[in-house]
């Protein structure tokens, strides 16, 4: 899981900054981040909270916060609407 959403942000923001903060994976695009990090029974991705609120309706079914979406497999996130959103964060 780590190792797609790696290969997603870095294919879809390639100028972003890659570090480990808060012991999970970030990369910085200016004032904006992404960032994704494994929890005992999800993993969650966090994001900028207006950005994510754009993509809301195309996340249906996943329990969508503020600014993290929480799901349980790889396959039960749509990988192209987590790629416009780090594609919109990075503008």
């Amino acid at each position: 899981m780590v190792a797609t959403l790696d290969k997603l942000v870095r294919a879809s923001a390639p100028k972003a900054s890659g570090s480990m903060k808060y012991g999970m994976p970030t990369y910085e695009m200016g004032s904006r981040f992404i960032a994704f990090n494994a929890q005992k029974n999800y993993y969650s991705f966090y994001a900028d909270p207006k950005v994510v609120k754009c993509y809301r309706s195309e996340l249906q079914g996943l329990d969508v916060g503020k600014s993290c979406i929480r799901f349980r497999k790889i396959e039960d996130v749509p990988l192209a609407t987590l790629r416009k959103i780090v594609i919109d964060c990075a503008k």
